[in-house]
């Protein structure tokens, strides 16, 4: 049974994010799986270097992208898998300025279906966009921006 495709952020640090760069994306994601997605891996702390989101992600980030108003558009480096940490401080800089009102402005099931946004037929719940989703964002970027970490976004 299928429940979903599942995002996770993962935090570590640059060095990392380059090696991971490197490899083909099933050796980087096969990495990422045992070192972070696991509960019992070797760097499974949630919340601290693991920030995970069920089906909820996609509306979410189309959403957040839709918000960005940046001159360079920073928010489109979400689609990424691979974020250095000088591009985690702008991103988190720009998610700072946003709210679930802002996201509730841009909402258009329309635009959501016609780019091809996971989930986006289902009925949207603010509430847990809003205190799920966003703040796992919000609070993955701030983290690593904090500590001048990047980081690797994960499907499973």
């Amino acid at each position: 049974m299928n429940l979903g495709i599942v995002c996770e952020l993962y935090r570590l640090p640059d060095f990392e994010i380059e090696e991971l760069k490197k490899l083909k994306i099933d050796d980087a994601e096969e990495y990422l799986d045992e070192k972070f997605a696991w509960v019992d891996s070797e760097y499974h702390k949630q919340n601290d270097t693991v920030f995970s989101m069920d089906k909820g992600w996609g509306i979410t980030r189309f959403l957040i992208q839709q918000c960005d108003n940046s001159p360079n558009k920073i928010l489109a480096k979400l689609n990424e898998r691979f974020i250095k940490s000088d591009d985690v401080k702008l991103i988190n800089k720009e998610l700072e300025l946003i709210g679930i009102e802002d996201l509730k402005n841009t909402y258009d099931q329309e635009k959501l279906i016609e780019n091809h946004v996971y989930h986006a037929k289902y009925e949207v719940n603010w509430d847990y966009i809003n205190n799920w989703h966003l703040k796992l964002y919000k609070s993955g970027f701030k983290k690593a921006s904090e500590l001048n970490n990047g980081i690797a976004i994960n499907y499973n």
